[in-house]
């Protein structure tokens, strides 16, 4: 509980109340850091793991990618999507189209 304090002149604050959140953003949450980075694995190998910018297992040293240079490394055979950070989530819909979640018998 709040109570004014004797002798303060509360003439200049606002009393106005804020607008509620969206709901949109109620729903999302807080927005992350946009792009992709790409875990090499083995010098010369060609594998990697793809993960969000904000992942714990992201290497930090890596550059951001962008949707379409992410979507085109996690085409190649010996790279993944990481699924402790989303990446697989977001990305995999897009590689395999929206419809693949919905096959039959699944």
């Amino acid at each position: 509980m709040v109570r004014p304090v004797d002798g303060v002149d509360y003439s200049a604050v606002p009393t106005t109340p804020l607008p509620p959140p969206s709901m949109i953003a109620e729903i999302l949450g807080e927005r992350r850091s946009s792009g992709w980075v790409l875990q090499r694995i083995g010098p010369g190998t060609g594998q990697g793991v793809i993960h969000a910018v904000d992942c714990g297992e992201a290497p930090k040293d890596a550059p951001a990618l962008g949707w379409e240079r992410a979507l085109e490394v996690a085409e190649q055979r010996r790279v993944r999507l990481c699924s402790l950070c989303g990446a697989a989530a977001e990305l995999d819909p897009l590689l395999r189209g929206f419809e693949a979640g919905f096959a039959e018998g699944g």
